[in-house]
């Protein structure tokens, strides 16, 4: 699709705007440091390996359908912290915000964020559309977005293209002439695909898109993002 006419870009957040494994791992890593210290000698402390598996089991677990970021993260930290012994409620809401605190002090913005985004915000309205809930402000992002619409503020996440639908009423754009941006071919191109945005896979690690319904473009770097747009 031809990229002549676009007025606004959207931007997934985690692993296209900043490394969100980075910050994920530092917090787990403290979250179990603190539990450490808390708990008696012999308790058995999870691993960071292990904590990212009850996290996974809370999205698995049907009672918890539905459920909010926050809410899931917060039950896995009380699984955990749970399995070390430490089982008081108010415990748990500290150790949360810590993890939170954290993950948001240690997530590092890509390098080639920063510069894309200023020469991008030049010429066009720059949007944030995330089934995190991360707001770009908290890790460092604010002036560069007119709007961020992340996970817990929807019922519904990408690739619903009910998502794309609410940015572009939020941002007063239409989404025919605008481009989403992001590293999932699942949430972020299928998605753009079926709200009618022009779709920018970033590709980092290479892969090949063999799928029926593609990317419009591809590109493997947020620094090739001005030029594909004819303003480098």
């Amino acid at each position: 699709m031809a990229l002549n006419g676009i007025t606004t870009i959207t931007f997934d957040a985690d692993d296209t705007l900043w490394d969100f494994e980075t910050g994920m791992i530092a917090a787990l890593r403290r979250l179990r440091a603190e539990i450490v210290a808390l708990a008696d000698g012999g308790a058995r402390v999870p691993s960071v390996e292990a904590m990212q598996a009850t996290r996974a089991a809370v999205d698995d677990d049907p009672r918890l359908l539905g459920a909010t970021l926050d809410a899931s993260r917060r039950e896995a930290i009380r699984r955990s912290a749970s399995q070390a012994g430490l089982d008081d409620p108010g415990l748990v809401d500290e150790l949360f915000d810590m993890y939170i605190a954290t993950r948001v002090a240690s997530t590092p913005i890509f390098p080639e964020t920063l510069p894309a985004l200023a020469v991008l915000g030049e010429r066009f309205q720059l949007g944030v559309i995330t089934n995190s809930n991360t707001d770009p402000a908290e890790i460092g992002l604010s002036s560069q977005f007119s709007f961020a619409v992340c996970a817990d503020a929807m019922p519904y996440r990408k690739p619903d293209p009910r998502v794309f639908q609410h940015a572009a009423t939020i941002g007063g754009y239409d989404l025919e002439r605008s481009a989403h941006v992001g590293d999932s071919l699942v949430t972020d191109v299928d998605g753009a695909n079926r709200a009618g945005a022009i779709s920018i896979w970033l590709n980092q690690s290479g892969d090949a898109d063999g799928r029926t319904n593609p990317a419009d473009h591809t590109i493997t770097s947020l620094s090739e993002l001005p030029a594909l747009l004819g303003i480098a």
